[in-house]
């Protein structure tokens, strides 16, 4: 038996041997065994802060909260002597890195971070963090020697909330005894299950694009430090054995020789440990290295070695399950793998300590202005405001370089590729305001990645998303420069024009208009329409103070509004950080007139959202994240479990992220019918292509039903043909990819006439997952978003689904009834970060 193992059962089970020590031992505190039970999140933290408070060798560092308010930390540990001069090893790190400027002083060390339970339902990893926390503190052994020589920093739970739903749950089910059958209800999490965070975003989806609280504390910590090595410990189905490092293909270009070399040197330290214990395991399948926002990748490209280690397990496991092949799986034995993997990770570094530092140096070492290979992204300062100030903040928060044009010489003219018009020689101009990202600075690899104009895989069976460039990500005018522009110096996101606060004028206006260009936009307009205030919104351009305002623009009247409206309305304005224009006649320099009827009173919808079982978890909190945190707007979720008994007449909107709602789709019509509008996302939309027996069929029903009818015989043919070809068995999952999209970047034609298309041009981007095609609408029906054959930018489809896909349905609008059904085969507000779609949902809320 390994030393690892060892250290570990004397945790587990010889607790008379250390309730005297120093340093109290997980079951002294917790009073139970590690593995007998699950520990709630305040006894983690309670454990945490008492073995931080006993050891000299580890130093608590609280970094957050989650939304639901608890606690997020880490702790440090390393040897006395090292801890004495902590700081100064943080900031010999950060020089070393480049991020913070100066020389380094005295020695440098290793810093090895390990992440436990960014799921909340793999809760194994929360308790293998505190097993590995009280090896280390002990510091006994092997552990003085690396504890001498590195820091090591531990997280013990990055999910708290989503781990204290399954936890809370599961001591309320679990029997007792534990039963290990599988049919047993302790192994069937409900509806939205444990784990997602409050708003049901997945956390590791989410360190690059940091839309939720946790993440955005968790990486903000992060580069404080910045580790040479980040592991990411999860849990997979209960089936499955243990997955460690090599990764599987593909990896990401931008991944350096060295960090795939060490997957491979990590990976055989960890196949000793398991081979000695004869331990099942699997390396090089299914975990990929190319989506840049995974707990492995996003620390891969800030200069770390990222790693994913995957126990079989996860929420069906309990305390014990049987498995498939007949054995029990108990929580020891997940405790065991991850607990031995944590502390092989810290062997493999302590190992290769030097190379770890040196390596580390040379990646984040700017290659010499004058090499080739260096690119400059610029943005355009015509962009919307607001959306530069999101994007900005985003760079801020990846700790990227960025500068403002701000010389006074004439415009430059230069050629590069345009991200809007997806094609190369183009011509642009510099112009004072732009902004600047260029490869020369610590961050180039990470700046590389996250602005390829097109994904290049090398092998197109991934796991998630293989395209994110964000220009189209903002929908921003943008442009690659093949060389360097600019001096380089870094300038702030208090370089864009700077919001002054607006006050009262002498005269009382006519009243205000302000431009729809952003969903900061949207954001004021419900802040408005909280406030009881009647706005307009324009159908058509118009010209008036000077300005020019493009559809959607919202325009506040005092002839509608009562006395006093203009300090109510600029009061709103301040709060929000809006740019308003004071207007004094209702007379436009060019277009409508401001009581045209172009000018459409905007009423205030209430709004109602679908969740529960059947729906899609990560679907419904976008969009419940979208509502309170994004648009800030008051939403009513509704449960499909007493849906059927809502009277769904006292909502205006009702919006069903992607899911099975079969069991409600007459009652969904009926809605439809009688007045009310709809948005169907993705999936849901499959509940309005049935031609209902007795009923009036949707359009987009009727369109379907002809075209199957049409191509009938078509389709029975090709399938003939194919079924009859040789194919080999071993190549059905590759064959299944022809048909199948794994998350690209598509281009949307863009009706921008219609109200769901105001304040974009005549296209956008999304982020295309949606494999079903759908066709035109005809009568009584709109097209307002169209996948053209040249709609595919970037990202791996199918060969024979991006056939489907051409000239077919994006965004639709149909007449049903008295009421209105909107279709979006792909959410607009995809994992929160899909900013450029933003505005559209915003639009079909309000429009």
């Amino acid at each position: 038996m390994h030393h690892f193992l060892l250290c570990l059962l004397m945790t587990l089970a010889l607790p008379s041997l250390i309730v005297g020590q120093e340093v109290p031992s997980p079951e002294s505190y917790l009073g139970y065994p590690l593995g007998s039970r699950f520990s709630y999140h305040h006894q983690v933290v309670g454990y945490v802060s008492a073995v931080a408070e006993a050891s000299p060798k580890v130093t608590l560092m609280p970094y957050g909260k989650t939304v639901e308010g608890r606690p997020l930390l880490t702790v440090a540990i390393t040897s006395e002597a090292n801890m004495a001069r902590l700081e100064t090893i943080r900031l010999n790190n950060l020089k070393a890195s480049g991020l913070l400027e100066g020389r380094k002083e005295g020695t440098r060390l290793p810093i090895i971070w390990l992440s436990y339970n960014v799921h909340g339902d793999e809760a194994v990893c929360t308790e293998a963090a505190m097993a590995c926390l009280y090896e280390l503190a002990q510091g006994a052994g092997a552990t003085a020697q690396w504890l001498d020589k590195m820091v090591i920093i531990l997280d013990p739970c990055l999910n708290p909330d989503g781990r204290d739903r399954y936890v809370n749950w599961y001591h309320q089910k679990v029997a007792m005894p534990p039963n290990a059958h599988i049919d047993s209800w302790e192994h069937h999490q409900p509806w939205p299950g444990g784990r997602f965070n409050h708003y049901l975003y997945d956390l590791n989806r989410d360190w690059c694009w940091q839309t939720q609280q946790e993440s955005q504390a968790r990486v903000a910590h992060y580069q404080q430090w910045m580790p040479q090595i980040h592991v990411d410990f999860h849990e997979m189905g209960h089936n499955s054995p243990y997955f460690f490092a090599p990764a599987a293909e593909p990896y990401h270009s931008e991944i350096t020789g060295w960090q795939r070399e060490f997957q491979r040197i990590m990976g055989a330290n960890h196949a000793h440990y398991f081979d000695q214990n004869h331990w099942m395991y699997y390396t090089g399948e299914v975990f990929d290295l190319f989506y840049p926002s995974y707990g492995d990748t996003w620390p891969i490209f800030n200069g770390a070695h990222g790693f994913t280690y995957e126990q079989g397990g996860s929420g069906r496991a309990g305390l014990k399950v049987q498995r498939e092949r007949g054995d029990t799986l108990s929580l020891q034995d997940r405790m065991a793998h991850h607990f031995t993997t944590s502390l092989s990770t810290i062997e493999v570094a302590f190992k290769n300590r030097d190379r770890l530092l040196e390596e580390y140096d040379q990646y984040f070492r700017p290659k010499p202005s004058s090499d080739e290979g260096h690119r400059s992204y610029v943005i355009k300062h015509t962009n919307p405001l607001a959306t530069l100030q999101h994007f900005t903040q985003l760079l801020d928060r990846q700790q990227i370089k960025y500068q403002f044009i701000s010389d006074k010489k004439p415009k430059r003219t230069f050629m590069g590729y345009s991200y809007q018009k997806r094609i190369d020689n183009t011509y642009f101009t510099l112009e004072k305001g732009d902004i600047v990202i260029h490869t020369s600075q610590p961050k180039a690899r990470l700046v590389r990645v996250l602005f390829e104009a097109e994904s290049k895989l090398s092998d197109s069976l991934t796991y998630d998303l293989t395209a994110w460039s964000l220009p189209f990500a903002y929908n921003l005018q943008a442009y690659v420069y093949y060389g360097l522009l600019g001096n380089g110096k870094t300038t702030k996101n208090g370089e864009l024009k700077a919001f002054s606060p607006a006050s009262p004028s002498p005269q009382v206006p006519y009243g205000f208009v302000c431009a729809w260009e952003d969903v900061q936009d949207a954001r004021f307009l419900g802040a408005l329409l909280k406030s009881e205030l009647r706005v307009r919104f324009t159908h058509a351009p118009f010209t008036i103070g000077g300005r020019t305002f493009g559809r959607g623009a919202l325009i506040i009247p005092k002839a509608e509004n009562a006395d006093g409206y203009e300090m109510r309305v600029l009061r709103l304005a301040n709060q929000h950080e809006q740019h308003i224009l004071p207007i004094y006649t209702g007379k436009s320099d060019d277009g409508t007139d401001l009581g045209s009827r172009s000018k459409k009173i905007v009423a205030m919808p209430k709004v109602a959202l679908i969740s529960g079982k059947g729906v899609s978890a990560t679907s419904f909190g976008d969009l419940w994240f979208y509502f309170e945190q994004t648009l800030q707007y008051p939403v009513t979720i509704l449960d499909t479990d007493y849906l059927s008994s809502v009277n769904l007449h006292a909502y205006d909107l009702l919006i069903l992220p992607s899911g099975n709602y079969n069991a409600f789709r007459e009652k969904l019509l009926s809605f439809a019918k009688l007045g009310g509008r709809i948005i169907a996302l993705e999936r849901a939309i499959r509940e309005f292509t049935h031609v209902a027996e007795g009923g009036n069929p949707t359009q987009l029903a009727t369109v379907l039903s002809e075209r199957e009818e049409a191509h009938a015989l078509d389709n029975m043919l090709e399938a003939e043909t194919e079924a009859a070809q040789f194919a080999r068995y071993e190549d059905q999952e590759r064959s299944a990819l022809s048909y199948s999209v794994a998350g690209s970047i598509y281009a949307v034609e863009l009706d921008a006439s219609h109200p769901l298309g105001f304040g974009y041009g005549d296209q956008f981007f999304l982020i295309k997952r949606n494999n079903q095609p759908y066709p035109f609408l005809s009568e009584n029906a709109w097209n307002i978003g169209k996948f053209t054959p040249k709609s595919h930018v970037s990202g791996f489809v199918g060969a024979k689904l991006k056939q489907q896909l051409a000239n077919t349905l994006a965004i639709g609008m149909e007449k049903y009834g008295s009421g209105e059904i909107i279709y979006m085969t792909d959410s607009p507000v995809f994992r929160g970060f899909w900013h450029g779609g933003k505005l559209l949902m915003a639009n079909a809320v309000f429009f």
